[in-house]
Parts: structure tokens; C-alpha cells; sequence
């Protein structure tokens, strides 16, 4: 872990605006982490602006400071930049030049692949998600944390643990949640607008989806794949596609799933989910991507068959000592 706490509250506390952003395709940890920060510093006076690569995934336009995420800006109007949840800022994808303009650099992160870079960093793979360290951070500031600030902490805890099913979920997670529902958070209200908010449309698109199921690797993998037709087809972003990858994974005996998803032309997006065994942030680094052990992502090159073959074939030599250990 690498904390520079104290150092970050100082900035916080001593600078006036910031340029706020987080990883390319981003979910509910990356979302409810830079939406919690920046409202927090509006309330206390500061300038604070989200520039994203990607829009906000429509079932987490709900969130208080959703619909103030900008997709472009000048970098040079600000004294601060803050990268949340994104293990290099490469991986902000077309905004992060922008984030280069500004003199300091903040990083708050919990992949085990971070590598540390900006001027000051926060970096901690054993909290289960980055709203935990932007609460660590709010709580150190004295800082106010009121019912907006707290539903999208509560949002990037609630996903980033998978509903607290997840491996990775800790008492930290419980007692942070638990601190945000004291402050007005309904449970069921934000879960129904997570996760029970689906178009019909969308649910037709996973069926197309889990109609290219594939099983391999002895059992032990269990892929999906959605091409950019598909998601023509039922006129869906691909923020559409946010808990698909959880069916292959609930299948009995497979360690990791992965989800293929046409990105633009001979390139693909993959997903890495794995139930604790592999570690997946392994297999995408090798790839040039990262994240966690359980959860992982990258780009590759390649027609899909292509593709699949080099994925495939990196996640069986992965499973190769859990093979023998189950022999």
C-alpha cells in the first residue's frame, strides 16, 4: 500500500480546482469514487469538474452529480488532477492529455496493478473498492459527507463487492455502507435502480449474448461474446452490458469466465472474472491491460478467432497448476 493521506487531504484542503476522471467503460466503483470526491469539494467551496472518456452507464445516471460529467475539457484551467480507480493514466483513454496539463497529479486506486504514478498517491489493493479510499480520505478532511455524497459511496461499494457476495468484501466494506445508510441510504431503492432497472431490449440483447456461450479449457472456462452488431441490433451502448459476465461465471465448475466484445476493427475488449483461483490481473497484464485478481480487463488485437486463441490459451497455461493440483 502506498498512502500519502495526509498529503492528499493537504491538497484538498489548499487548492481550488480540480479535474477529476477515472478509467475508460467505467462502472459503479469508478462513477460513485470521482462523483463522491467532486461533490464533496463543491460543498466546501472548490471548483471540481468529472471529464470522462465514456458517458455515464445509463443505470447509474441516478446518481447525484451524474449529469455534470463532461466528456471534454481544458486541462490547463486546473491546479489539480485526480485519477480514481484507473491503474495508470493511460488508461483514462482520449482524456488523459488533458489530465497531463494540470501541475499535480493525485492518485486514488486499489488495483494491484497501479503503478503508482502522480505526485501523490493512494494506493491500497486490499480495500475492496476505491469509494473506501475516497471515504478514508472525506473522513480524514473532516469533510461533509451528506445523503449525495453518500449514495454514490454507497454505489461503489455495492458493485465493486458484487452486492457483498464477492471475495474481496471486508468489514471495512460492511461498516463504510453501513456508515452511508445511518446518513439516509435505502438499500433496496438504490439496489432496484442498480440492478432492476433493464429494457426489454436489453434483456433480448443477453439473450443473443448468452446464446455464444462457450465452455473450455477442461470445464474451467466459460466465455461470452457480444459484437458491435449485437449491439446494433437492440440499439444498445455497450454500458448495456454491465453483470453479463456474471452467467458464465455462475456456471458449475468453471474457475474463470471471460467476455469477448468487438471494440473497432480487428480489436477486442476483454473481461476477466474469476472466482479466486487465478489471478486474472496476471493474465491481462500480459496482454497490457490490469485490475484485480477476481476481476481484470484488456485490449487485444486480432480477429476474434485470433483473439480467442490468445486469450484461451494464456487463461490454460494460468489454470495449469490448478490442474495438477487437482490431479
Amino acid at each position: 500500500m502506498k498512502n500519502d493521506i495526509e498529503a492528499i487531504c493537504r491538497v484538498f484542503r489548499e487548492k481550488q480546482r480540480f479535474l477529476i476522471a477515472c478509467h475508460e467503460n467505467p462502472e459503479g466503483d469508478a462513477i460513485g469514487s470521482e462523483l463522491a470526491l467532486a461533490l464533496a469539494l463543491r460543498k466546501m467551496g472548490k471548483t471540481a469538474t468529472v471529464l470522462n472518456a465514456d458517458p455515464v452507464p445509463g443505470n447509474l445516471m441516478f446518481l447525484p452529480g451524474a449529469d455534470t460529467v463532461v466528456g471534454e475539457e481544458d486541462g490547463s484551467r486546473y491546479e489539480v488532477a485526480v485519477v480514481v480507480d484507473c491503474g495508470s493514466p493511460e488508461r483514462t483513454g482520449s482524456v488523459q492529455a488533458e489530465l497531463r496539463k494540470p501541475p499535480l497529479m493525485v492518485n486514488i486506486d486499489h488495483h494491484r496493478t497501479n503503478g503508482g504514478r502522480g505526485d501523490h498517491c493512494m494506493v491500497d489493493p486490499e480495500a475492496a473498492a476505491t469509494g473506501m479510499l475516497i471515504y478514508r480520505v472525506l473522513d480524514a478532511m473532516g469533510a461533509e459527507i451528506d445523503y449525495d455524497v453518500a449514495v454514490n459511496i454507497y454505489v461503489a461499494i455495492l458493485t465493486d463487492t458484487g452486492s457483498f457476495h464477492y471475495s474481496n468484501t471486508s468489514p471495512e466494506a460492511f461498516h463504510i455502507a453501513g456508515e452511508m445508510v445511518r446518513r439516509g441510504i435505502d438499500p433496496w431503492a438504490v439496489a432496484e435502480k442498480v440492478y432492476e432497472s433493464r429494457s426489454a431490449d436489453r434483456l433480448r440483447l443477453l439473450g443473443r449474448v448468452l446464446a455464444s456461450l462457450e465452455i473450455g479449457a477442461g470445464g474451467k472456462v466459460a466465455s461470452i461474446t457480444t459484437m458491435k452488431k449485437d449491439l446494433a441490433d437492440f440499439s444498445a451502448g455497450k454500458d448495456a452490458l454491465e453483470g453479463y459476465i456474471n452467467y458464465p461465471r455462475s456456471v458449475i465448475g468453471v474457475e474463470v469466465a471471460v467476455s469477448f466484445r468487438e471494440e473497432g476493427d480487428r480489436e477486442f475488449r476483454v473481461s476477466f472474472r474469476s472466482k479466486g483461483r487465478v489471478d486474472v490481473s496476471a493474465v491481462a497484464q500480459s496482454f497490457g491491460g490490469g485490475g484485480h485478481r477476481n476481476a481484470a480487463g484488456c485490449t487485444v488485437q486480432g480477429s476474434l478467432s485470433e483473439v480467442k486463441e490468445k486469450v484461451f490459451g494464456a487463461l490454460e497455461a494460468a489454470l495449469t497448476p490448478i490442474s495438477r493440483q487437482g490431479s
